[in-house]
């Protein structure tokens, strides 16, 4: 097994394991115990498994790198001189992705009823959402797309990455007090497969995780805001999400044909 393999298998079994774990447990707390959902348990336990992409990634980079690749992982991080282009992408993508989605869901022009309050909490907002959620590609593109880039095109690595996030949120809806658990599991795969394709394309192109974790934050934000994905069983929306994987996989396609030469 190659250094590489090995990075991977580590990095799946440590975040999946973290996971699920933490809110079988909570799972178990809530079915036999009186403790509310406020205490400290849960919270703790949500911050673990929410978190488990990043503390699988830090550990690793701690344990496994050598000063180098110390190095260069965190300068991915922290990288921020890109070509300008990138940053729209990564920051509005989101928005666009859900504005249309929402047309679809409604049959036209919709109301997202915004209250002004809700305007003006938004960079606040956003800036939360770089911790609860954005972090996870410390993981998901520092650790997982880095090391399967050695071995795998860019199509599959989108549309794997975006099947095992999507799988790794598994949890989430089997417990009554997770938003995902009124979501269409389908619809929600094939969102995590969208997204996943988008920012595989986004740090293959710039080598910048930064951008990858403002991304996350943003379909976060934007979706708190009303512009998220409807997580419906929606005809239209299905097709929707299935044409823009294909695009994006053609997309991805390119790119390493572009890549080989």
């Amino acid at each position: 097994m190659t250094k590489n393999t090995k990075r991977i298998w580590l990095f799946l079994m440590l975040t999946f394991l973290l996971m699920y774990v933490s809110h079988g447990i909570i799972a178990y707390l809530l079915e036999t115990t009186s403790i509310e959902w406020d205490d400290f348990p849960f919270n703790a336990l949500g911050i673990i498994g929410g978190g488990a992409p990043a503390f699988a990634a830090i550990f690793m980079v701690h344990k496994m790198y050598t000063e180098k690749e110390k190095k260069d992982y965190w300068e991915s991080v922290y990288r921020h001189k890109v070509n300008w282009i990138w940053w729209p992408i990564s920051l509005l993508s989101p928005l666009l992705i859900g504005f249309v989605a929402n047309i679809i869901h409604h049959g036209g022009w919709w109301n997202p009823e915004i209250e002004i309050g809700q305007l003006i909490a938004f960079p606040l907002a956003f800036g939360v959402m770089i911790f609860a959620g954005g972090m996870e590609e410390l993981g998901w593109r520092g650790i997982l797309q880095d090391n399967m880039s050695k071995k795998f095109s860019l199509p599959t690595i989108g549309v794997v990455i975006g099947l095992l996030w999507g799988v790794w949120h598994g949890p989430l809806f089997l417990i009554d007090v997770f938003a995902h658990y009124h979501y269409d599991f389908s619809t929600y795969l094939l969102t995590t497969i969208v997204y996943s394709l988008i920012l595989t394309l986004i740090v293959h192109k710039t080598k910048s995780v930064l951008l990858a974790i403002l991304l996350h934050a943003g379909i976060n934000a934007f979706g708190n805001l009303g512009f998220g994905i409807p997580m419906e069983v929606n005809a239209g929306i299905i097709i929707y999400l299935i044409v823009l994987i294909f695009v994006m996989t053609f997309v991805l396609y390119l790119f390493e044909k572009k890549k080989c030469r």
